[in-house]
């Protein structure tokens, strides 16, 4: 049998919920040493539903009742979330998701948050010689693309399920710029 990150010509279906378990533990076994070694805490603990993650800029903690494809996917998105709040040359672009009270512009300001913070996540999946799950990389952070933006617009948060997205344009790799760790306002995914 070929693994969902193997097939080929499967842009109808979307690879979410589909990867193997085997290459889903060496995904987590290779993301959790790549955060760690970028000087970022691992701690599993009991969450407040929904939330599926949490960060504070020195540690990321993730909840271990979340299905584990979604664990490695939310470490992979929380370590670029945690590198947009400590790189002291990305701080400038805090201020506008802080501070825009506009709707719409505040979406748009979202989506570029969301898309630089996947674009660390999987420039260090490329650092750790994993190159085969692009694919499976930008279908999830389609779907949670969906996600977010449907709960920021209907104010409720919708079924996981009604989101999943097949087929969604790469993400483009960021280069990681220095880091220097620091504790910043608890921030969380659901």
């Amino acid at each position: 049998m070929i693994s969902g990150s193997e097939l080929v010509g499967t842009r109808g279906e979307t690879l979410v919920g589909r990867l193997p378990a085997d290459r889903l533990v060496r995904l987590w076994g290779m993301a959790t040493s790549g955060v760690v070694k970028r000087g970022f805490v691992l701690e599993y603990c009991d969450l407040a539903p929904p939330r599926t993650g949490i960060f504070d800029g020195l540690r990321i903690v993730i909840d271990p009742d979340v299905d584990f494809e979604m664990q490695c996917f939310v470490l992979l998105h929380l370590f670029g979330h945690s590198v947009q709040w400590v790189a002291p040359s990305l701080a400038h672009k805090l201020e506008a998701l802080q501070n825009t009270t506009d709707k719409e512009r505040f979406l748009g300001v979202l989506h570029d948050y969301e898309h630089e913070a996947a674009g660390f996540g999987l420039a260090l999946l490329h650092e750790l010689g994993v190159r085969d799950l692009d694919g499976w990389f930008a279908d999830f952070v389609a779907t949670d693309w969906r996600y977010v933006e449907r709960y920021y617009r209907e104010d409720r948060i919708p079924p996981w399920q009604e989101c999943i997205v097949s087929g969604a344009p790469a993400v483009q790799p960021l280069a990681i710029p220095p880091l220097c760790h620091r504790q910043v306002e608890l921030r969380f995914a659901f």
